[in-house]
């Protein structure tokens, strides 16, 4: 990490400064250490600050062997001539408010909360942003590896319900398909607010209730693949992937009307891309984590958090943009 990114960090238990010993630097950058405060000591590795301990069984579990195995599926590099080009731009802009309200984003410090390997920081940096990436997960060694050349990303593994950044020290913020991972969507809401600036702004999307993500087939799935994984790891659910995208799938985009009959007992996520559709199956039935809200739910959490100017995107029904 950088040393400029140093000044927005605090110790997201105490909310104290933090003291940098012992570091170790490569080309400029910060690549070992600790980050102490007066109780807590946290290490930094790999040039990543680690605010959390990893443990195998922790709630991200599965999104760290989601975004290691498909490391820039999703990024716009990745899908140029190719049938999701610009689609995560466009879902980015939308959620954010983007598409209807223009900002100036260039040298603006923005926190993407809940970032696994990186997509929408990625294109937050197209717009000039300067970015910090927070994820729970062991995604983070994707996302320090995809922006291990630029200087403006600084990745930290840490809680999306208890951020280590200062208060009122960044200009925007966004959580995108994040906080229904969580076990307290609400208080993912509330610390954003904690963070951003008055005048800034913060972008979520979350699931919806009556969609594919609220299924009973999906839900169902996904809470017998959470028994099998301390035993079976991650095997079940990814043959299961394989299975309905390979040869489910091509059977549903040639006979739209069988799609409804396979989704009700082998749901699958249906996109244009082969190798989207067998991750978002994957993300879909694997989370230890996965609520659904109903709009007026979301838009209560930002009320209660103190946004102004609350107003709902064009990207589904939950996905809401606030300003403090």
């Amino acid at each position: 990490m950088q040393k400029k990114f140093l000044d927005f960090l605090i110790d997201p238990m105490t909310k104290e400064p933090l003291i940098l010993t012992d570091e170790l630097m490569l080309d400029e950058e910060i690549d070992s250490g600790f980050l102490k405060s007066s109780k807590n000591t946290y290490p930094i590795i790999n040039g990543i600050p680690r605010f959390v301990a990893y443990r195998e069984n922790n709630y991200a579990r599965s999104f760290s062997y989601q975004w290691n195995k498909w490391r820039k599926i999703q990024f716009e590099s990745e899908n140029k001539g190719k049938p999701m080009e610009g689609y995560t731009t466009m879902m980015w802009k939308r959620i954010a408010g983007l598409s209807e309200k223009k900002r100036e984003l260039s040298e603006k410090l923005i926190v993407d909360i809940g970032c696994g390997p990186g997509r929408f920081t990625d294109v937050a940096r197209n717009e000039g942003a300067l970015v910090i990436g927070v994820d729970y997960s062991q995604a983070v060694e994707v996302a320090k590896e995809n922006f291990k050349n630029d200087k403006n990303v600084c990745i930290i593994q840490a809680d999306a319900l208890c951020l280590p950044i200062k208060d009122a020290c960044v200009d925007a913020a966004f959580s995108i398909g994040v906080l229904h991972h969580t076990p307290n969507p609400k208080k993912g809401v509330s610390e954003a607010f904690r963070i951003i600036k008055p005048g800034g702004w913060f972008g979520v999307s979350v699931y919806s209730k009556g969609g594919y993500y609220h299924s009973f087939s999906v839900n169902f799935w996904r809470k017998f693949f959470k028994l099998l994984w301390p035993v079976f790891k991650q095997y079940p659910p990814l043959i299961y992937s394989y299975f309905t995208t390979y040869l489910i799938r091509p059977i549903v985009r040639l006979i739209p009307f069988t799609g409804k009959f396979f989704r009700l007992l082998l749901p699958f996520a249906n996109l244009d891309d082969r190798k989207w559709s067998l991750l978002d199956t994957f993300d879909s039935v694997t989370p230890s984590y996965q609520s659904s809200h109903e709009s007026y739910e979301v838009y209560k959490w930002f009320v209660d958090s103190g946004y102004q100017n609350i107003h709902p995107t064009d990207w589904g029904s939950t996905a809401y943009v606030g300003e403090k």
